[in-house]
């Protein structure tokens, strides 16, 4: 079950709503109206070659040549 963000055309309170199925009409938390309006949300996903997050263990140690730059998997 996806979880999306909705904006209450009636009262204005943005919210977080888990959708059971496409075909169900969420309603707001705060009003209980289904006037809402689904907000493109932003996500945090990790990047490729980012050095954001320091390897764990000695570069190549996990023989993947990624990790010569800085392991993408933590190790």
């Amino acid at each position: 079950m996806p979880l999306y963000e909705y904006r209450c055309k009636d009262c204005d309170e943005q919210s977080e709503i888990l959708v059971k199925s496409l075909e169900s009409k969420p309603k707001c938390p705060e009003c209980g109206s289904s006037h809402l309006e689904k907000l493109l949300s932003v996500i945090g996903a990790p990047v490729i070659g980012s050095t954001s997050k320091p390897s764990k263990s000695d570069p190549g140690e996990c023989g993947r040549p990624q990790c010569a730059r800085g392991c993408m998997f933590g190790n």
